[in-house]
């Protein structure tokens, strides 16, 4: 017989499941292929849906594009803002907390809510004249949208955050803001991951010479919604398919739904694998 406390505890699980694979579509699907890499056209209601899933865990979406356009333009050089080119945990989180050394960085990266504590002393500097928004500057397609400039407002995010926050202690009191902390622990660690192992020479394969060490790491696909077939995307950084050789590739399953449905159109492929 099945208890009221494990259909709680299997609610939990599942919710917690939807919650974050939906954000981490939002980042993967939204801010990377749609808003960084234009890979396929949707309409604004859609396009806004994307945008608010990945703001809930990834900020800003005109300061992540510019910060990943910029990578795609300096990857592994000393100017790439995220390359593990000074270390496997220099390119994880030491690159947002200034230092290579494992021990902060492994710290940080165990913090779960330490990305959302950055934004806001990145706009709290911001706000008083030291942190000007370049970002801007490379992402002009976007400042013509009402909701990324707004959402690029100082401190709007950290309000979304702490309305996260809120809303998960209204629901579940302690335990539901430790079911958001998990949340945050695994996007952001899978997020980053792409950064490390998938720029690292141990892992993975490097089909494609593409002059910096992105790698395929397919097992990395599983927990990022495709993202592990970094090399693949580094030679071909527009398509809106990663896993261009096989393999799992959620993000592309959820585009190729949304063109079949009529929400999504115009996904791009390079053309020798635009009939597979």
């Amino acid at each position: 017989m099945v208890t009221n406390r494990a259909m709680s505890t299997f609610t939990a699980i599942a919710l917690w499941f939807c919650f974050t694979t939906l954000l981490g579509l939002g980042n993967t699907v939204g801010y990377h292929r749609l808003l960084t890499h234009r890979a396929f056209q949707t309409g604004p209601v859609v396009r806004g849906m994307w945008t608010v899933l990945g703001a809930m865990h990834s900020g800003s979406p005109v300061f992540w594009v510019g910060l990943h356009r910029f990578h795609h333009a300096r990857s592994d050089t000393e100017e790439d803002p995220h390359s593990p080119v000074e270390g496997f945990w220099q390119g994880h989180t030491g690159w947002m907390v200034g230092t290579s050394h494992p021990l902060p960085c492994i710290l940080f990266a165990l913090s779960g809510f330490g990305q959302q504590a950055l934004i806001l002393v990145h706009d709290l500097k911001r706000l008083v004249g030291r942190n000007p928004p370049t970002w801007r500057k490379v992402c002009p397609d976007l400042m013509k949208e009402r909701l990324m400039r707004w959402l690029d407002i100082p401190l709007v995010m950290p309000v979304v955050f702490v309305a996260q926050v809120a809303t998960a202690a209204v629901l579940g009191g302690v335990a539901g803001v430790a079911w958001l902390w998990l949340a945050h622990l695994f996007l952001t660690n899978a997020s980053w991951a792409v950064n490390s192992i998938c720029h690292w020479p141990t892992f993975g394969t490097q089909p494609y010479d593409t002059g910096e060490g992105s790698r395929d790491v397919p097992w990395v696909a599983w927990f990022t919604n495709g993202e592990g077939y970094h090399n693949s995307h580094h030679r071909f950084p527009r398509s809106a398919k990663h896993a261009l050789h096989g393999g799992v590739d959620l993000s592309w399953n959820v585009i190729q739904l949304m063109v079949a449905t009529g929400l999504a159109k115009e996904p791009w492929l390079p053309r020798s694998f635009r009939s597979k």
